[in-house]
Protein backbone atom coordinates (compact mmCIF):
# COMPACT_ATOMS: atom_id res chain seq x y z
CA UNK A 1 0.00 0.00 0.00
CA UNK A 2 1.54 3.48 -0.72
CA UNK A 3 1.76 6.30 1.26
CA UNK A 4 -0.81 8.22 -0.29
CA UNK A 5 -3.30 5.51 0.04
CA UNK A 6 -1.79 4.98 3.92
CA UNK A 7 -2.60 8.67 4.98
CA UNK A 8 -6.43 8.35 3.13
CA UNK A 9 -7.16 5.41 4.78
CA UNK A 10 -5.77 7.32 8.13
CA UNK A 11 -7.99 10.06 7.26
CA UNK A 12 -10.97 8.30 7.05
CA UNK A 13 -10.60 5.86 10.24
CA UNK A 14 -10.12 9.56 12.24
CA UNK A 15 -13.10 11.08 10.41
CA UNK A 16 -15.25 7.76 11.25
CA UNK A 17 -14.48 7.78 14.91
CA UNK A 18 -15.24 11.19 15.31
CA UNK A 19 -18.71 10.64 13.72
CA UNK A 20 -19.02 7.62 15.93
CA UNK A 21 -17.83 9.36 19.23
CA UNK A 22 -20.07 12.01 17.97
CA UNK A 23 -23.24 9.27 17.97
CA UNK A 24 -22.68 7.62 20.95
CA UNK A 25 -22.57 11.07 22.86
CA UNK A 26 -25.95 11.93 21.14
CA UNK A 27 -27.62 8.48 22.48
CA UNK A 28 -26.06 8.52 26.18
CA UNK A 29 -27.56 12.15 26.09
CA UNK A 30 -30.72 10.97 24.85
CA UNK A 31 -30.98 8.24 27.08
CA UNK A 32 -30.13 10.18 30.41
CA UNK A 33 -32.36 13.20 29.40
CA UNK A 34 -35.08 9.93 29.43
CA UNK A 35 -34.37 9.15 32.62
CA UNK A 36 -34.18 12.78 34.30
CA UNK A 37 -37.40 13.38 32.37
CA UNK A 38 -35.83 15.90 30.62
CA UNK A 39 -35.33 18.10 33.64
CA UNK A 40 -32.40 20.01 34.80
CA UNK A 41 -31.49 18.75 38.06
CA UNK A 42 -28.49 20.50 39.54
CA UNK A 43 -26.89 24.03 39.13
CA UNK A 44 -28.68 26.90 38.90
CA UNK A 45 -30.69 26.29 36.02
CA UNK A 46 -32.64 23.35 37.98
CA UNK A 47 -36.23 22.71 37.44
CA UNK A 48 -35.64 24.05 34.27
CA UNK A 49 -37.39 21.17 31.29
CA UNK A 50 -36.60 20.67 28.15
CA UNK A 51 -39.28 19.50 25.25
CA UNK A 52 -38.92 16.53 23.59
CA UNK A 53 -38.39 18.37 20.39
CA UNK A 54 -34.79 20.12 19.50
CA UNK A 55 -32.91 22.08 17.17
CA UNK A 56 -28.98 22.34 18.70
CA UNK A 57 -27.51 20.62 21.37
CA UNK A 58 -28.98 17.31 21.45
CA UNK A 59 -25.60 16.28 22.30
CA UNK A 60 -25.06 17.98 24.99
CA UNK A 61 -28.25 17.95 26.33
CA UNK A 62 -26.77 15.38 29.21
CA UNK A 63 -24.39 18.05 30.38
CA UNK A 64 -27.50 20.42 30.41
CA UNK A 65 -29.34 18.19 32.85
CA UNK A 66 -26.65 17.67 34.55
CA UNK A 67 -25.81 21.29 35.58
CA UNK A 68 -22.19 21.16 34.12
CA UNK A 69 -22.39 22.51 30.39
CA UNK A 70 -20.11 25.52 30.00
CA UNK A 71 -19.57 25.32 33.64
CA UNK A 72 -17.19 28.03 33.58
CA UNK A 73 -19.66 30.64 31.87
CA UNK A 74 -22.87 29.64 34.28
CA UNK A 75 -20.61 30.28 37.28
CA UNK A 76 -19.37 33.28 36.22
CA UNK A 77 -22.60 34.93 35.20
CA UNK A 78 -24.38 33.28 38.57
CA UNK A 79 -21.43 35.23 40.21
CA UNK A 80 -22.05 39.28 38.53
CA UNK A 81 -23.44 42.01 40.00
CA UNK A 82 -27.17 41.47 40.94
CA UNK A 83 -27.66 44.77 39.45
CA UNK A 84 -27.33 42.96 36.49
CA UNK A 85 -30.75 41.46 35.61
CA UNK A 86 -31.76 41.24 32.29
CA UNK A 87 -30.39 37.87 30.19
CA UNK A 88 -29.41 38.87 26.19
CA UNK A 89 -28.41 35.46 24.46
CA UNK A 90 -26.96 36.03 20.77
CA UNK A 91 -27.02 32.52 18.95
CA UNK A 92 -29.95 31.02 21.57
CA UNK A 93 -30.29 27.70 20.47
CA UNK A 94 -32.75 26.14 22.01
CA UNK A 95 -33.40 28.73 25.24
CA UNK A 96 -30.89 27.03 27.35
CA UNK A 97 -29.13 30.46 28.52
CA UNK A 98 -32.35 32.48 27.74
CA UNK A 99 -34.59 30.02 29.74
CA UNK A 100 -32.56 28.73 32.28
CA UNK A 101 -31.72 32.48 33.72
CA UNK A 102 -35.24 33.26 34.00
CA UNK A 103 -35.49 29.77 35.84
CA UNK A 104 -32.71 30.71 38.27
CA UNK A 105 -34.76 33.52 39.10
CA UNK A 106 -31.27 35.43 38.78
CA UNK A 107 -32.97 37.44 36.14
CA UNK A 108 -35.81 39.47 35.29
CA UNK A 109 -36.46 39.61 31.76
CA UNK A 110 -34.77 38.15 29.04
CA UNK A 111 -33.77 38.33 24.97
CA UNK A 112 -33.21 35.59 22.31
CA UNK A 113 -31.53 36.00 18.95
CA UNK A 114 -31.72 33.20 17.16
CA UNK A 115 -31.42 32.59 13.39
CA UNK A 116 -33.02 29.40 12.90
CA UNK A 117 -37.13 29.12 12.57
CA UNK A 118 -36.71 25.89 14.17
CA UNK A 119 -34.72 27.24 17.20
CA UNK A 120 -37.08 29.98 17.61
CA UNK A 121 -40.10 27.51 17.77
CA UNK A 122 -38.14 25.39 20.19
CA UNK A 123 -37.45 28.32 22.23
CA UNK A 124 -41.10 29.31 22.38
CA UNK A 125 -42.03 25.73 23.21
CA UNK A 126 -39.44 25.68 25.85
CA UNK A 127 -40.66 29.18 27.16
CA UNK A 128 -44.03 28.05 27.38
CA UNK A 129 -43.29 24.56 28.96
CA UNK A 130 -41.42 26.74 31.75
CA UNK A 131 -44.44 29.41 32.22
CA UNK A 132 -41.49 32.14 31.20
CA UNK A 133 -43.22 33.39 27.81
CA UNK A 134 -44.50 36.25 29.55
CA UNK A 135 -40.70 36.85 30.20
CA UNK A 136 -38.81 36.08 27.48
CA UNK A 137 -38.61 38.27 23.82
CA UNK A 138 -37.56 36.30 21.07
CA UNK A 139 -35.87 37.70 17.92
CA UNK A 140 -35.04 36.87 14.67
CA UNK A 141 -30.73 37.07 13.21
CA UNK A 142 -28.64 39.17 15.41
CA UNK A 143 -27.47 41.80 13.35
CA UNK A 144 -24.89 44.50 13.88
CA UNK A 145 -27.28 46.60 15.39
CA UNK A 146 -29.20 44.09 17.25
CA UNK A 147 -29.12 46.24 20.30
CA UNK A 148 -32.04 48.69 19.10
CA UNK A 149 -34.59 46.12 19.53
CA UNK A 150 -33.65 46.47 23.44
CA UNK A 151 -34.32 49.31 25.55
CA UNK A 152 -31.33 50.95 26.61
CA UNK A 153 -32.63 50.98 30.43
CA UNK A 154 -32.53 46.85 29.89
CA UNK A 155 -28.93 47.53 27.91
CA UNK A 156 -27.21 48.94 30.92
CA UNK A 157 -28.10 46.60 33.05
CA UNK A 158 -27.87 43.26 30.83
CA UNK A 159 -25.41 39.85 30.68
CA UNK A 160 -24.78 38.98 27.37
CA UNK A 161 -24.03 35.76 25.84
CA UNK A 162 -22.43 35.78 22.16
CA UNK A 163 -22.28 32.39 20.44
CA UNK A 164 -22.72 32.75 16.84
CA UNK A 165 -20.72 30.06 15.80
CA UNK A 166 -17.79 32.59 13.88
CA UNK A 167 -20.39 35.53 13.41
CA UNK A 168 -19.24 37.60 16.43
CA UNK A 169 -16.66 38.88 14.52
CA UNK A 170 -18.37 40.75 11.95
CA UNK A 171 -21.32 41.64 14.47
CA UNK A 172 -19.47 43.33 17.15
CA UNK A 173 -17.15 45.96 16.26
CA UNK A 174 -15.75 49.64 18.08
CA UNK A 175 -19.41 51.06 17.07
CA UNK A 176 -21.63 48.36 18.93
CA UNK A 177 -19.09 48.09 22.07
CA UNK A 178 -19.86 51.86 22.65
CA UNK A 179 -23.56 50.96 22.57
CA UNK A 180 -22.79 48.15 24.93
CA UNK A 181 -20.46 49.69 26.86
CA UNK A 182 -22.39 49.11 30.38
CA UNK A 183 -23.02 45.53 29.73
CA UNK A 184 -21.18 42.55 30.69
CA UNK A 185 -20.43 40.66 27.69
CA UNK A 186 -19.25 36.83 27.44
CA UNK A 187 -17.94 35.88 23.51
CA UNK A 188 -17.29 32.64 22.48
CA UNK A 189 -14.65 32.34 20.17
CA UNK A 190 -14.07 30.71 16.83
CA UNK A 191 -11.36 32.43 15.86
CA UNK A 192 -9.72 29.20 14.39
CA UNK A 193 -12.74 28.92 11.84
CA UNK A 194 -10.97 31.53 9.72
CA UNK A 195 -7.30 31.79 8.24
CA UNK A 196 -6.82 35.40 9.61
CA UNK A 197 -8.24 34.56 13.04
CA UNK A 198 -5.65 35.96 15.01
CA UNK A 199 -5.82 39.46 13.04
CA UNK A 200 -9.69 39.20 13.57
CA UNK A 201 -9.50 38.08 17.37
CA UNK A 202 -6.92 41.09 17.20
CA UNK A 203 -9.32 43.82 15.83
CA UNK A 204 -12.13 41.92 18.06
CA UNK A 205 -10.06 42.87 21.42
CA UNK A 206 -8.65 45.95 20.29
CA UNK A 207 -12.08 47.50 19.65
CA UNK A 208 -13.29 46.52 22.79
CA UNK A 209 -10.65 47.69 25.11
CA UNK A 210 -11.76 51.40 25.07
CA UNK A 211 -14.79 50.36 27.15
CA UNK A 212 -13.85 46.98 28.86
CA UNK A 213 -11.87 45.17 30.82
CA UNK A 214 -11.18 41.66 29.20
CA UNK A 215 -9.95 38.52 30.62
CA UNK A 216 -10.95 35.12 29.47
CA UNK A 217 -12.32 31.53 30.27
CA UNK A 218 -11.66 28.16 29.09
CA UNK A 219 -12.83 24.53 29.90
CA UNK A 220 -11.72 22.92 33.01
CA UNK A 221 -12.37 20.16 35.07
CA UNK A 222 -15.83 18.02 36.21
CA UNK A 223 -16.12 16.58 38.96
CA UNK A 224 -18.49 13.49 38.16
CA UNK A 225 -18.53 10.97 40.82
CA UNK A 226 -21.04 13.32 42.79
CA UNK A 227 -23.76 12.26 40.65
CA UNK A 228 -25.83 9.37 40.88
CA UNK A 229 -27.49 9.34 37.85
CA UNK A 230 -24.16 8.18 36.19
CA UNK A 231 -23.30 5.54 39.29
CA UNK A 232 -23.95 3.00 36.58
CA UNK A 233 -22.57 4.02 33.49
CA UNK A 234 -18.43 3.07 32.25
CA UNK A 235 -16.06 5.44 32.83
CA UNK A 236 -15.97 6.08 29.01
CA UNK A 237 -19.39 6.98 29.06
CA UNK A 238 -19.56 9.36 31.44
CA UNK A 239 -17.01 11.58 30.15
CA UNK A 240 -18.88 11.06 27.07
CA UNK A 241 -21.88 12.91 28.48
CA UNK A 242 -19.79 15.36 30.04
CA UNK A 243 -18.06 16.29 27.13
CA UNK A 244 -18.68 19.23 25.10
CA UNK A 245 -17.57 18.14 21.62
CA UNK A 246 -15.51 20.91 20.68
CA UNK A 247 -12.67 20.53 18.68
CA UNK A 248 -10.36 22.51 20.72
CA UNK A 249 -9.88 23.59 24.40
CA UNK A 250 -12.99 26.85 24.42
CA UNK A 251 -12.09 29.69 24.87
CA UNK A 252 -14.80 32.60 25.81
CA UNK A 253 -14.04 36.70 26.42
CA UNK A 254 -15.54 38.18 28.72
CA UNK A 255 -16.02 41.98 29.01
CA UNK A 256 -16.61 43.88 31.78
CA UNK A 257 -17.55 47.77 31.62
CA UNK A 258 -14.46 50.01 32.45
CA UNK A 259 -16.62 52.65 33.68
CA UNK A 260 -19.89 51.01 36.23
CA UNK A 261 -22.99 52.30 35.10
CA UNK A 262 -25.54 53.86 38.04
CA UNK A 263 -28.00 51.55 38.29
CA UNK A 264 -30.41 51.67 41.24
Amino acid sequence: MGLRKIFSVLVLNKRGMSIAVGKKRQSLSIELSERMQHTIKYGPFAGMKFTRDNWWGGSDRGAMLLGIYEEEVLHSIMTSPKKYDVFIDLGAADGYYSIGSLISRRFKTSYSFEISTKGRDVIQKNAILNKVDNKLHIFGEATQNFYTSIPKKDLDRAIIVVDIEGGEFSLLNRESFSHLKNSIIFIELHDWFFKDGKKKLAKLMNDAKPFFKISTLTTTSRDLSKFPELADYADSERWLIASEGRSKLMTWLKLDPRKASNLS
